[in-house]
């Protein structure tokens, strides 16, 4: 991990959220704060299916090279393509005509040419057809080279991509190995290009080429996929999963700068919360900011800077909502241990002291602590659906109960 840079010099934890392929198998680092359990196998499907979801749906999102980004994005991408096409269509077959004599479809364009017509009548009488007919050889070199690849996604991937242990399938298993190494293999998925015109069966060898070359560039097979930016998601599902969601960032003041006699308006560097969701009857709204931190205590938990942007957004979203909206400002961390309640600022020196000796600056307000269980958020963005109250999830219920 260290050698791929998943490991900084400087790091004291490990902050990488996804999949190493090592000699045991597949090692699965789960979000923070995750609970242990006896459903590895099932959790890592979904975790696989909540980053893909999440990356594979931002225009950029699996291009390596940017620490923000999906390592291993185009890979996986690659893989789930065949695996897609596999299911879809079947291993590939090689498409051959064969011509022949009163057998088949008839070709009239050759028949005209090649035969001399006998007069019937009005009309002219052939008494042999060209004929052709479409045969499919499902044993061809580039068949095996499939079955071989497709198999090594199933050992490779597993349970990530299919939800089980194996793709299983007598057709993949009784096929033969394809001959020579990795360049004998390209050599002849190029030799097939030739021959093909079906623009399914292109994309399908091109795709072939591309999943051998990467494994000759890395010596093999290996699974490396996940991201160093877990937080980046960890906003991205709360947002998609989290219910009554409005949207006022158009509506927030922006910054102004005076030139020439005149203010020049930068919207695009206006404030932006993370997300804002509202009571049912629209009296009650939540400024939430999903923070990716492991909130154990208050060691380690947000600082200054993120108090403050909080404290700004309550003045902002005040200044819209009018005066009948009461609006709190929440954070929503990982884990479902409920370690820290909420965060205030007070009189320096105070160190530990009891709730009611504690004193406080007011003007700042309050800011609500919530727990979110990770593998419960990554099931329901899978899946499509909200942290509702009656589900066990009672986010909102926490949010909307804490005034």
């Amino acid at each position: 991990m260290t050698q791929k840079g998943l490991i900084a010099p400087d790091h004291l934890e490990v902050q990488y959220c996804g999949f190493v392929s090592w000699h045991y198998g597949i090692a699965v680092f789960m979000p923070r704060n995750s609970q242990e359990g006896y459903e590895t196998s099932e959790n890592a499907f979904y975790l696989l299916q909540a980053l893909m979801r999440y990356y594979f749906g931002k225009v950029s999102g699996v291009y390596e090279g940017n620490k923000n980004e999906l390592i291993g994005g185009d890979s996986l991408s690659l893989a789930s393509a065949l695996v897609d096409d596999y299911l879809a269509n079947g291993l590939y077959v090689r498409r051959k005509k064969h011509y022949s004599l009163n057998y088949g479809r008839t070709d009239w364009k050759r028949t005209i040419s090649r035969h001399t017509p006998f007069p019937s009548g009005n009309s002219h009488v052939y008494l042999s057809f060209e004929s052709s007919c479409t045969r499919y050889v499902s044993e061809s070199e580039t068949a095996r080279i499939h079955a071989r690849v497709i198999k090594e996604i199933s050992r490779q991937y597993g349970v990530l991509l299919f939800g089980q242990e194996r793709l299983f399938d007598e057709r993949l298993e009784t096929l033969p190995e394809p001959n020579g190494d990795f360049d004998t293999q390209v050599s002849e998925l190029d030799r097939e290009l030739t021959q093909i015109y079906s623009d399914r069966d292109i994309q399908l060898i091109n795709m072939l080429k591309r999943f051998i070359q990467k494994s000759s560039e890395t010596e093999g097979y290996e699974l490396l996929v996940g991201t160093r930016a877990f937080h980046n998601v960890w906003e991205g599902m709360l947002d998609n999963c989290l219910p009554n969601k409005i949207d006022i960032n158009n509506r927030l003041p922006v910054p102004y700068y005076l030139q020439d006699e005149h203010y020049h308006e930068v919207a695009g560097k206006g404030q932006r919360t993370d997300t804002v969701i509202a009571s049912k009857d629209n009296k009650k709204w939540a400024v939430i900011d999903a923070k990716y931190y492991k909130a154990a205590s208050a060691e380690s938990a947000p600082g200054w800077p993120d108090l403050v942007k909080q404290f700004f957004y309550k003045t902002a979203a005040e200044e819209i909502c009018g005066v009948d909206v009461t609006v709190t400002l929440h954070f929503i961390f990982p884990g479902t241990e409920h370690n820290l309640l909420k965060a205030k600022v007070g009189v320096r020196g105070q160190r530990k002291i009891a709730i009611e000796k504690f004193v406080s600056v007011e003007q700042y307000g309050e800011i609500q602590c919530h727990y979110c269980d990770p593998v419960n958020l990554i099931r329901k963005y899978v899946n499509s659906k909200k942290l509702y109250i009656n589900d066990g999830s009672d986010i909102t219920g926490q949010i909307f109960c804490s005034y």
